[in-house]
């Protein structure tokens, strides 16, 4: 099967599977609640808006614009979120036409939770399918890779290690911009014979890795391919730049790549927001009788105020003032020389030693997240003075203020925090944010739980590891 019908009907089987779905589970549920499969009107046209909410919300999350084999459980994260506005769209529409008490709470129940799963089962079965065939070499792009640049080593890896690319780097031409020797895949040549390389070989896609300032190499090969009916793609190698969110855009029809940004923009900012403000008045409302029980062992354990203030660098490298409950007697660090970390050097009162220890001292922070100053998820904060050290002596330090600071984060639940290495934590810090989805932050959240409160001081050498999830 050629290799652009492979792919339309695997987009157009996985585009029409969500729906069926949908009505299997409506169906099932009608059955399951009222016994028989002879659906009422009603009932009917209800699932028809469902699916028609759920398509619109799926465009609108973008949820089939990426590749089956990439990021499956993200993708599978936006259809949920699509299948839910679906749901509380019908809900809306049933309460402003006054019609809901016509329709079964259990059956509206059961279909949601049974498309979820109908829906999580059969994209999963999709792509371990994909793989499947990935593996096997159909559905493979067969692809020549120009340059063995840090760029193209690194993409040879990445179509190695994950079938669900749809890549196979069968060949690379050599440059004399080259980094080292592709693993595993043949040199067809130098760039001074690829008229010959590309009249012996056919290839899918040609990946031009050069860095952007090899224009000359650059403009031969583009040149040569013009002859020729192939599809070609850049990989610009960045000299071990750090890119952050990079994408390409048109701009008047004249292209512009993004090689530094914030993920967080049109409905990803929408949905962080909702995330933010939900989770953290959900758990201000749980835990206001441990709050409420903190600040008096607060205010019972040394004269002064219950919340401590503090100036932290946050969102665009603006300050805002962080609340937490003060762990040290009042005063501590006035006519004092701030040092950065030193933690257990600094004098606290007992009861302030628990807190911080426990980072109990740290849930005053959900209403900064509730003001719109943080983040539930995201790199922690630092202060002012502390920024403009760093930023000199840390490369990619202050990228960590593309989005907005965070009570946890990807690295603090991998041990990164209190006196450990800094250049590490920022490490994670950008992988996050490079890498930052719904579901990220939903597993980081989690994962909290178990890792992210009581923690050592002590630096954590040992967790030195890929900031891989």
């Amino acid at each position: 099967m050629q290799l652009s019908k492979f792919n339309a009907l695997l987009d157009l089987e996985i585009r029409a599977s969500d729906p069926i779905c949908a009505i299997v589970a409506g169906y099932l549920a009608y059955f399951i609640r009222f016994d028989t499969l002879r659906m009422s009107s009603f009932y009917a046209v209800a699932l028809v808006i469902l699916m028609l909410a759920t398509l619109a919300a799926s465009m609108f999350f973008k949820v089939y614009e990426k590749p089956l084999g990439e990021r499956s459980f993200e993708q599978y994260c936006c259809i949920a979120a699509s299948w839910t506005v679906g749901f509380a769209a019908l809900i809306a529409l049933g309460y402003l036409l006054k019609v809901g008490e016509l329709y079964s709470r259990a059956w509206v129940t059961l279909t949601y939770f049974l498309g979820l799963a109908l829906m999580a089962t059969v994209r999963q079965a999709a792509v371990a399918m994909l793989w499947y065939l990935r593996r096997r070499g159909v559905g493979m792009r067969r692809c020549l890779l120009i340059g063995a640049t840090e760029s193209g080593l690194h993409m040879v890896k990445q179509a190695r290690a994950n079938p669900g690319l749809g890549m196979a780097i069968t060949a690379y031409v050599s440059t004399s911009y080259d980094h080292g020797i592709p693993d595993g895949v043949p040199s067809a040549g130098s760039l001074r014979c690829i008229d010959e390389i590309l009249d012996r070989g056919t290839w899918d896609e040609v990946l031009v890795a050069l860095p952007v300032s090899a224009h000359r190499a650059i403009g031969y090969a583009l040149d040569r391919m013009d002859e020729r009916v192939m599809t070609v793609k850049f990989v610009p190698d960045m000299l071990g730049r750090q890119l952050i969110n990079q994408r390409m855009e048109d701009c008047g029809g004249i292209p512009m790549v993004t090689l530094r940004g914030s993920p967080l923009l049109g409905h990803a900012w929408i949905l962080k927001t909702i995330e933010d403000r939900a989770i953290a008045a959900g758990i201000l409302l749980m835990i206001s009788p441990l709050m409420l029980a903190l600040a008096i062992g607060v205010k019972l354990s040394s004269p002064g105020p219950v919340l401590y203030r503090q100036r932290r660098v946050g969102l665009d490298g603006k300050e805002f003032e962080m609340l937490k409950f003060r762990s040290m007697p009042v005063d501590m660090e006035k006519n004092k020389a701030v040092q950065w970390g030193n933690a257990q050097a600094k004098t606290t009162t007992r009861f302030g030693r628990f807190i911080r220890q426990t980072s109990l001292d740290e849930l005053p922070q959900f209403i900064n997240v509730l003001r719109g100053d943080m983040s539930i998820v995201g790199p922690r904060p630092e202060r002012p003075m502390f920024v403009e050290k760093f930023k000199g002596e840390i490369a990619g330090y202050m990228h960590k203020h593309l989005v907005k600071a965070g009570i946890t984060g990807w690295a603090q639940i991998n041990g990164w925090r209190g006196d450990t290495d800094l250049v590490k934590r920022i490490e994670y810090d950008l992988y996050y944010i490079n890498h930052w989805s719904l579901a990220f932050d939903l597993r980081i959240i989690f994962l909290t739980i178990f890792k992210g409160f009581v923690h050592s001081e002590a630096p954590q050498a040992a967790l030195a590891k890929e900031p891989r999830p």
